[in-house]
């Protein structure tokens, strides 16, 4: 109980310590006010009203009412979404075999390795080492991905190049120094029972978008909301990885810059935490973000609508979409988006959901 409430405490300390260090802002007290009231009648708290950015001067209070709680946009979740077919898009081995089959580009899937059931694309078995060496005498690509089959925010991502000998490979992870033999690669990766890899070919990235950062694959991540045969793009961001980093995810350090869907330029970013610090430049190597306009986005999004149709009864998602020098790819659906994405880009989440 009593660290409880230190923790409760120091929460209120580092809220206040915001609200009172923030530039051309609404005065500390209206803040305390606004957050003691939006926690009242919405359920979201101080966190969530500094992560919004609800502390600037332009935003009114209607405008901060029109945001969802947790339990009211999941539950807006389950009415467009019905449980019984999320696990179609929940697993990468069902998305990726609907997306492949309707024709809807994504990366190449090369084989799902398990110790128990692993297979390749032709059947053979692919659950071992051994197995995996096999593969690669006949996959051509240098470079792949092993993705955790139900991983969420970048989890578990590994992304490495190939190298081939007479019988045998060795791997190179693209974040680590050194290669290691197959074997070691396996045990880098964690393989055992009940932790499968869905293995599929590394994505290129279009020249515009690898500029944000180099070593990420940075996607725009697009809410879009289906009713019948319609389907529109609601709100979109881009994510950004930071210097380093594999996986663009916010939640894994990334940060984010809305999209204007009109023109297609990109607004300062922000890291997507209580202190909103914002980026018109890349934090690490000075890369422009603030203003750019992003090509191709229209084709993204209208692949983004595409794609929510080979679903069924799928009515609301969060569609990653990464884009090669030949066009968009889908990297993945996102049933159950974080609400905070409405936040990133000063969108209320009713105002997502309400049809026009």
């Amino acid at each position: 109980m009593y660290g409880a409430a230190m923790l409760r405490l120091g929460e209120l300390g580092y809220i206040h310590r915001l609200a009172r260090g923030r530039q051309h802002a609404k005065d500390v007290v209206r803040q305390w006010i606004e957050m003691a009231a939006l926690l009242a009648l919405t359920g979201n708290g101080p966190r969530y009203y500094q992560l919004a950015g609800f502390w600037r001067k332009d935003v009114r209070w209607r405008q901060m009412r029109r945001h969802m709680s947790y339990r009211e946009y999941q539950a807006e979740l389950d009415r467009l979404n019905p449980m019984p077919y999320r696990k179609l898009s929940q697993s990468k081995v069902a998305e990726k075999a609907i997306l492949t089959m309707m024709g809807i580009p994504t990366p190449r899937c090369v084989g799902f390795l398990d110790v128990e059931c692993g297979r390749d694309t032709r059947g053979a078995p692919l659950r071992n080492a051994d197995d995996l060496v096999r593969l690669l005498a006949r996959e051509p690509a240098d470079r792949l991905c092993f993705k955790l089959i139900e991983g969420h925010g970048g989890e578990g991502f590994v992304a490495a190049e190939v190298r081939r000998g007479a019988n045998s490979a060795r791997f190179r992870p693209l974040n680590k120094d050194g290669e290691m033999s197959a074997e070691e690669f396996v045990a880098f990766l964690g393989l055992r029972p009940g932790h499968p890899r869905l293995i599929e070919t590394y994505l290129i990235q279009h020249p515009a978008y690898a500029a944000f950062n180099p070593t990420s694959v940075n996607t725009l991540r697009l809410w879009v909301l289906r009713r019948g045969a319609r389907a529109t793009t609601r709100l979109g961001y881009l994510r950004i990885g930071r210097g380093g980093s594999l996986v663009d995810n916010q939640s894994a350090g990334g940060i984010v810059a809305p999209i204007d869907l009109k023109t297609g330029r990109l607004s300062e970013a922000t890291d997507g935490r209580p202190p909103r610090n914002v980026y018109r430049q890349h934090p690490d190597h000075g890369a422009p973000i603030e203003g750019v306009v992003l090509p191709l986005l229209r084709e993204a999004t209208a692949l983004a609508e595409q794609c929510m149709t080979v679903f069924p009864d799928l009515n609301f998602a969060g569609v990653d979409v990464a884009m090669t020098p030949d066009g968009p790819m889908i990297i993945e659906t996102n049933l159950q988006p974080d609400r905070e994405g409405a936040a990133y880009v000063g969108m209320p989440t009713r105002d997502v959901f309400a049809y026009d």
